[in-house]
């Protein structure tokens, strides 16, 4: 497995100062202003995602698909997603911020349903773009993230067979255990607070060791976590941005 990042509360303090919630600031190179970057809003199954990519890509240059579902009391224009996306869509690859439907119910229905609102995604923009399901990447911020877990967990309700013909997983402050570590079937980008009271979580650090022990394909070597030395919910989401454009660029390069 990677070197873990582990940010010690010095340095978070560094991150507070430089980094806002929505902070989309990029490098001079990420503003070319010869990129055109296009955005599309799009509905299927009764929500909303927005599409971010490169005009001028064709599918030959197109590096990959990623797929980030918002938290609650967010939509598919969340700032610090969209602004993940739109760095993302700048290095060629095409990134969605999506919706989805109702969370509520059942965790077997909870799962049936949003497994296959973003199966519904991955289908229609991976035939947009004719982008392969291998050269995919799925997750979220908060619920968006929570509700991505069962799909790439061997055996939860109302999920039939797990999604792992994909490259990896991101998870923003999404909560996890070890167990999930030890379980999880394809490479994750796990951020979170060490602390987070929202998500049940007393020590992030649980979720790390038990990816450290992992023996599912290449899970344990591809992933890599950054723990934030610090208590709150997505109260640092807005310095995660390189972090998961670091991963991407490695994931699909």
């Amino acid at each position: 497995m990677k070197t873990i990042k582990f940010l010690p509360l010095v340095l978070l303090f560094t991150l507070n100062f430089s980094c806002s919630k929505n902070d989309d600031s990029a490098s001079p190179s990420d503003n070319d202003p010869t990129q055109t970057i296009n955005q599309t809003s799009q509905s299927n199954r009764g929500f909303a995602y927005k599409t971010y990519f490169q005009e001028t890509a064709s599918p030959e240059t197109r590096k990959g698909l990623v797929i980030l579902a918002h938290g609650d009391n967010s939509d598919e224009g969340d700032g610090i997603l969209n602004a993940q996306c739109e760095l993302l869509a700048k290095k060629g690859y095409v990134a969605v911020t999506t919706s989805y439907q109702n969370p509520t119910g059942t965790y077997a229905e909870i799962n049936a349903r949003f497994k296959a609102d973003l199966e519904s995604v991955i289908t229609a923009a991976g035939a947009q773009f004719q982008i392969p399901r291998s050269k995919t990447i799925i997750g979220g911020m908060s619920r968006g993230g929570n509700n991505t877990f069962p799909l790439i967990l061997p055996g939860q309700e109302g999920v039939g067979n797990p999604i792992t013909d994909i490259r990896g997983a991101i998870l923003e402050c999404s909560g996890g255990d070890e167990w999930k570590g030890t379980a999880v079937l394809v490479p994750v980008a796990y951020m979170a607070n060490k602390v987070d009271p929202t998500m049940g979580v007393q020590n992030a650090n649980d979720f790390k060791n038990g990816l450290l022990e992992n023996g599912n394909g290449n899970v344990a070597e591809e992933s890599e976590c950054l723990i934030i030395n610090s208590s709150g919910h997505c109260s640092d989401a807005g310095s995660y941005k390189a972090f998961v454009v670091e991963k991407v660029v490695e994931w699909l390069p």
